[in-house]
């Protein structure tokens, strides 16, 4: 059985960073509106703490091609995020842009029809990131509501992929058991208020996904 890989998206506390050293990928919202926003001076100084191997992702909401090619190169990012409603001609910029570092797109899904932009995306990118969908004037993202899992019941995909929106320690174990994602990536289902993670909350939800391996 492949070992689950786990997102801790929103780190920003070194508290909080070092508390998610068993996390695969490391997630720094460079989206201003967000509760979990930081800079990239203050994100390059938490990535002190990342461990070895450990992946770094930088989430980005319709940002300037320049801007995320500036933080990406800044703090030697491996993963950047697109988390907006970026077209593919956009990312094709981007990636031309950013050069060997990898793509995530976020895709909402509202009604098991979204799921086709994931056969639309995938070719252009490294991984998908299957979301549930907001209103346009609604924040993307970090919300806590999830999806119809059932939609992703016994489909199998050819690119790699994460499962967010809405898991928690509570039902980790019944979104794999729907979904059989590979990897899952949480924000507010580590926090006890909006953009606030605590220490507790991430090591208990890193222990209990490493026992579902």
């Amino acid at each position: 059985m492949k070992k689950l890989k786990v997102k801790i998206c929103g780190i920003n506390t070194k508290e909080t960073l070092i508390a998610a050293k068993k996390a695969d990928f490391i997630g720094f919202v460079f989206y201003p509106k967000s509760p979990r926003f930081i800079n990239a001076q203050e994100a390059l100084e938490l990535c002190k703490y990342c461990r070895l191997g450990q992946h770094k992702v930088g989430l980005f909401v319709n940002s300037d091609i320049n801007l995320i090619s500036f933080i990406t190169e800044k703090l030697s990012l491996d993963y950047v995020q697109l988390h907006g409603n970026e077209s593919i001609e956009e990312i094709k910029l981007i990636k031309k842009k950013i050069g060997s570092t990898k793509i995530i797109k976020s895709i909402g899904i509202k009604e098991k029809k979204d799921l086709k932009q994931f056969y639309d995306y995938e070719r252009f990118v490294d991984i998908i990131l299957l979301d549930t969908k907001y209103e346009k004037n609604i924040m993307p993202g970090g919300h806590g509501k999830k999806f119809n899992w059932k939609f992703l019941k016994d489909i199998k995909f050819n690119k790699e992929w994460m499962l967010a929106g809405g898991i928690n320690y509570e039902n980790l174990q019944y979104s794999l058991s729907i979904t059989n994602a590979p990897i899952v990536d949480v924000s507010s289902g580590v926090e006890i208020k909006k953009g606030i993670k605590t220490k507790q909350k991430i090591t208990d939800f890193l222990d209990l996904a490493e026992t579902l391996q």
